[in-house]
């Protein structure tokens, strides 16, 4: 009798080590975004200095009129040389834009920015129901 209690305690204690090792919880479930798919961005982003701002262009073509609106985000990485590149990032959406069916050139000038800091530049490209595609992002110094 006292075997039988010994092997239904370890099973219990090993399933319960079992049960209580998952995998649980990464994080919170987020909506799926990914890189802007083949054939709609023509173009990567480009960043540049244009006297007191930054200047972000880019060709978007969509063809099958998916998308309404294009947000323009931001993260300020540091000062220029001390920017921690690996750390994470907090992009604040800092303009929209209405994609336009006539249109594949956009360009957005970001002159809220201050000399002697690093920024880095994304853009979510969004369908009417806020499913959104995001791009690769840009890194830029300016000094």
């Amino acid at each position: 009798m006292k075997k039988n209690i010994v092997k239904i305690e370890i099973f219990l204690c090993l399933w319960m080590i079992l049960c209580l090792s998952g995998c649980g919880l990464k994080a919170n479930p987020t909506p799926s975004t990914s890189a802007v798919p083949p054939g709609q961005s023509d173009k990567k982003m480009a960043v540049s200095i244009n006297e007191n701002a930054i200047v972000l262009t880019w060709n978007f073509l969509d063809p099958k009129g998916e998308f309404r609106y294009i947000n323009i985000e931001r993260s300020r990485l540091g000062s220029a040389g001390n920017t921690c590149r690996d750390c994470p990032r907090t992009f604040e959406r800092i303009a929209q834009l209405t994609v336009r069916s006539d249109q594949n050139e956009y360009r957005f000038s970001d002159s809220s920015v201050e000399k002697g800091n690093a920024y880095s530049y994304r853009l979510k490209i969004c369908s009417e129901i806020g499913v959104c595609r995001e791009s690769q992002i840009v890194e830029i110094d300016y000094k």
